[in-house]
């Protein structure tokens, strides 16, 4: 009967860990809490379980994710092997005890939250606090502070009555903390941490039927207000997938691990795209820096030094020869650079000597500036590696090109 009153928000649960790590107390204050490493990887992934739960039902998923990344279980304070917290167990009390964890656990950035019901307040709280930290979210069955108001609104009788069931069935030991949480659903509103970091994100929702349900957020119209909250929350995001599953209930953790361990990664994966996006708009950033100073130094007839510069700046980029290539074109367009896109073109030559098409762009950049003795030049060696490489379509055109030039030589 506890188990399934508590699905409310909670779900007291023990589950052992497939792997045998050894757990250690960590102190952040007045209280210990109980912590478990795992794993190694570029991120660092945090689990939050839901309320009165401690780290052991992540087992099935951490145990996965620890393969190829670092993990960090714990148990709240009051939850596991973990002391009680001797001043009121707040919403900001239990952001405090995580953000002190992962500072005596010297954890590094970037972190990857993921947070179950209840849990999923404290990810949105550290996130909002530590948005440079996080670069990926997880939302497993998140708890909505919005709950009980759209409840009532509904049906307010069954919507008080699931909160008294709840109340009458809740252990001793937790029942400061859950009149604190009750507060959060009377305002309908979490303190003001800040935004959520426009970061990756899944959330994922039970909308399991239950043939008897014995609360109203198990009823139908509760289940479609669940549903309806989760499809607002996951709105604010521009990034993930808003997943909802029929086959497990609140717990979706320990009913279909495999859903939340593809979560995780699908975040992950999204997670190094955008690195690597950032990276490369970096990258060009820096580029396009160095590219003005040429600009500058060509209009100073400093050619020498200006090809110094852009062949120097093009190689500590790390971009390869295609993307050199249209870079070069992008500054060909402005009439104002199209002396560096020469440079820039010229490179690709120097540092992809057995390029056909290299030699075949550097002589267009030629013949555009009206060098149609260098750019013809050009089109033959063009055409000699082409002719080896069997390379059809450079060959083709620079012949055209050739075909060009013989015209506007005639045209003179």
């Amino acid at each position: 009967m506890i188990k399934r009153i508590l699905l409310l928000l909670f779900f007291f649960g023990n589950m052992a860990m497939a792997t045998a790590q050894q757990t250690q107390m960590v102190n952040v204050g007045d209280h210990s809490l109980e912590m478990i490493q795992a794993g190694t990887g570029e991120y660092t992934v945090i689990f939050e379980s839901g309320f009165g739960t401690d780290y052991k039902v992540w087992g099935n998923v951490a145990t996965e994710i620890a393969n190829t990344n670092q993990v960090l279980l714990y148990s709240r304070a009051g939850t596991g092997k973990s002391e009680p917290n001797p001043k009121p167990q707040t919403l900001e009390a239990a952001i405090q005890d995580l953000t002190t964890l992962i500072e005596k656990a010297n954890l590094k950035a970037p972190f990857i939250l993921v947070g179950h019901s209840y849990g999923a307040f404290i990810i949105r709280g550290y996130a909002a606090l530590n948005p440079d930290k996080v670069k990926g979210l997880v939302f497993v069955d998140p708890a909505h502070e919005k709950l009980m108001q759209e409840l009532k609104k509904i049906d307010h009788a069954k919507a008080v009555k699931d909160v008294e069931l709840q109340n009458s069935f809740m252990p001793a030991r937790f029942k400061q903390e859950n009149d604190l949480i009750n507060q959060i659903f009377d305002k309908a509103t979490l303190p003001d941490f800040g935004k959520l970091p426009q970061e990756p994100a899944v959330v994922l929702t039970s909308v399991q039927h239950r043939p008897n349900p014995e609360m109203f957020l198990h009823e139908p119209q509760g289940v479609e207000v669940w549903r309806k909250l989760h499809t607002e929350f996951f709105g604010q995001f521009t990034s993930g997938a808003h997943l909802v599953t029929a086959n497990s209930g609140h717990n979706i953790h320990r009913e279909e691990p495999e859903l939340v361990i593809n979560a995780i990664n699908q975040v992950i994966q999204a997670a190094n795209k955008q690195k690597a996006r950032q990276e490369h708009e970096a990258k060009m950033t820096a580029l396009g820096e160095k590219l003005n100073k040429a600009s500058v130094l060509l209009s100073k007839r400093k050619e020498q030094q200006a090809e110094t510069l852009v062949f120097e700046a093009l190689k500590s980029s790390g971009f390869g020869e295609r993307t050199i290539n249209s870079i070069a074109y992008q500054q060909l367009g402005n009439p104002q650079t199209m002396a560096v896109a020469v440079l820039i073109f010229r490179y690709n030559t120097v540092q992809y000597a057995g390029s056909a098409n290299a030699f075949d762009s550097y002589g267009e950049a030629l013949m555009q500036l009206g060098k149609l003795k260098q750019a013809e030049q050009q089109f033959n060696k063009a055409i000699e590696l082409a002719t080896a490489a069997n390379d059809a379509a450079t060959l083709r055109n620079s012949r055209n090109n050739l075909e060009k030039i013989s015209q506007l030589k005639k045209a003179k």
